[in-house]
């Protein structure tokens, strides 16, 4: 795509916005955020005045994302909420025909799910995309998916940046000192437990093996240097070990900025013509 990409963005909390800045900042290609929708409507508006600075028109507010789908010349429709907002709504954004990047791939971990959303941007010619988020090597592990035999992630946080998942209410009253295992098992099961907090293992085992059989291991760590992702692959073209200590990002220490980054980089891919690196 080269002329204006129109953009609806779901979620105006920190990666919603930050995102939303990026794109107003011309640093997103052609990209231009002409709806929005949140739940919470005060910062819903207060991101709307913000795009509508200098002169710029601000992009409507919608009460529901149904509404927001009505939006005429919408062209995709960003996810920056929560899984649970994308197995809300995906259906019916790609029935509409209207493109969607999800950032909480979390959601895709879901077979059924998958499938079915898989389906309908088939019929109606819509695409899904997902950022590669807070690790890299996802070309990698796409490239040799058919000769893949084993995928590990050890996903190691600072206590704060695990708290509110399900798969850490055992320890949120207590006090971790040193590196402590709070998970062990699949990538469907860590994303059900961790739905703020590991989207990386979905994305990972949707590029590779499949989230039945990536093995995740999560570790709180106080004394972590930040959101850290090991991931090892072992294939038939060769093993591959990818290691990333991410920044968290200033106002969610759950997600890292590596992860703002990539869906500024993907938005960017989508809208401008020209070279592409990677698969």
């Amino acid at each position: 795509m080269s002329e204006q990409v129109n953009v609806g963005l779901i979620g105006c909390g920190s990666m919603g916005s930050e995102l939303a800045r990026a794109v107003s900042d011309g640093k997103a290609g052609s990209a231009r955020i002409i709806a929005l929708f949140d739940e919470y409507v005060p910062g819903r508006t207060t991101l709307a005045e913000e795009l509508g600075g200098n002169g710029a028109s601000s992009p409507a507010e919608f009460d529901s994302v149904s509404e927001l789908i009505t939006q005429p010349g919408l062209d995709l429709v960003v996810e920056c909420a929560s899984q649970v907002a994308v197995a809300a709504h995906a259906e019916a954004i790609l029935s509409a025909g209207i493109s969607m990047m999800v950032m909480s791939s979390g959601a895709l971990a879901d077979p059924e799910f998958l499938e079915t959303v898989s389906a309908i941007a088939t019929r109606t010619g819509a695409s899904i995309y997902v950022p590669s988020g807070a690790v890299g090597g996802i070309d990698t592990l796409r490239a040799a998916k058919s000769l893949l035999e084993e995928v590990t992630i050890v996903t190691t946080k600072p206590p704060v940046a695990l708290s509110g998942g399900p798969g850490y209410a055992d320890w949120e009253d207590g006090e971790i000192t040193e590196p402590t295992v709070i998970f062990e098992g699949s990538a469907t099961e860590a994303v059900k437990l961790f739905p703020a907090n590991v989207n990386v293992a979905a994305t990972v085992s949707l590029a590779g093996i499949g989230p039945d059989a990536t093995r995740i291991k999560v570790v709180a760590d106080p004394d972590s240097p930040g959101n850290v992702h090991e991931i090892k692959a072992v294939s038939k073209a060769g093993n591959f070990s990818f290691r990333f200590e991410n920044v968290p990002h200033e106002t969610n220490p759950k997600t890292s900025f590596l992860a703002v980054l990539a869906a500024i980089e993907t938005l960017r891919s989508i809208c401008e013509p020209g070279i592409r690196f990677g698969t």
